[in-house]
């Protein structure tokens, strides 16, 4: 909630697509892909039906929604992330298995991004890639 006391977007909002979820912040995201698994959770665990997940599964197709917008929005900030690790002399290897990812895809998802940046930034940041 605001300050205010009105409910935030992400709050009311219904999510059934990835295209549903307002612009966030990833911890906010992850703090409602949270309170949708705890939900599921509880069910579970015997918690009375009002603190439990909705019949519907809605609260299971939320937190896969939400967990698909966290990944596209970590996703666009993994590249500049490899670079100050490239900076500070971490391996291919290292940065990674930190992304979850194979050696020739993270590799190439640096590359990529770094195509797109203005000279003379491209340059260092291809030469960063090795």
């Amino acid at each position: 909630m605001t300050s205010e006391g009105k409910p935030r977007a992400l709050d009311v909002a219904e999510l059934t697509a990835p295209g549903d979820v307002p612009s966030a912040d990833v911890v906010d995201m992850a703090h409602r892909r949270q309170r949708h698994q705890d939900r599921l959770t509880g069910t579970l665990r015997g918690l009375p039906p009002e603190d439990t997940a909705t019949a519907d599964g809605s609260d299971a197709i939320a937190a896969l929604v939400l967990g698909t917008a966290i990944n596209v929005q970590i996703g666009d900030e993994q590249p500049p992330l490899m670079r100050q690790a490239l900076q500070h002399g971490r391996t291919w290897s290292e940065i990674a298995i930190s992304a979850g990812l194979t050696v020739d895809q993270a590799r190439a998802t640096y590359t990529t991004w770094a195509a797109d940046l203005d000279e003379p930034e491209r340059a260092e940041a291809l030469q960063l890639a090795g």
